[in-house]
């Protein structure tokens, strides 16, 4: 007959500790993974800001940036279909611009996706970029001509939020 081995109460309370303890850390992971989105999608959110300026050939030239102001690597696989239009003071549609798709971008990450350009007279002018489900910007401007010299005014940025009826 061989003996029997006598587990002690401190060994047995020891092994539940460190069973209870190892079981309360793959909780708190858990509950980190969910709470920072790990392996989900994160906070996917693009920010549009917008310049105007006179180009050496004389012709306004308006740029479009993209920065990825989510938690997340925009992957760049989805197409954002923005749309730019030029106004002037009367709201007369002078131009159309547009830009389908944005590469990848990192987190804080920012790119030129579109810039239009083209001759434009002293007045007041509006630029508006649109995406469906990313928002936009618009861009107020207004162009002086002070001793025969064409000159960029006073610009005004107006940031435009999601279209909260867009599903994408």
């Amino acid at each position: 007959m061989k003996p029997r081995r006598v587990v002690s109460s401190a060994v047995q309370k020891r092994g539940i500790v460190v069973t209870l303890a190892l079981l309360g850390f793959m909780f708190l992971v858990c509950v980190l993974a969910v709470g920072c989105n790990l392996g989900g999608d994160g906070d996917r959110r693009l920010e549009f800001v917008s310049s105007v300026r006179l180009n050496s050939a004389g012709q306004t030239e308006i740029a479009v940036v993209v920065r990825n102001v989510g938690d997340v690597l925009f992957s760049g696989d989805e197409e954002i279909e923005g749309r730019g239009e030029v106004f002037n003071s009367s709201e007369q549609l002078l131009a159309r611009f547009s830009q389908r798709a944005v590469g990848r971008l990192a987190v804080e990450e920012e790119a030129t996706i579109a810039v239009w350009q083209g001759t434009l007279e002293p007045d007041t002018y509006l630029m508006r970029w649109t995406t469906p489900s990313h928002g936009g910007v618009e861009l107020q401007f207004t162009l002086l001509k002070r001793f025969g010299v064409l000159e960029v005014g006073t610009v005004r940025e107006i940031k435009l939020a999601p279209d909260p009826t867009d599903s994408s």
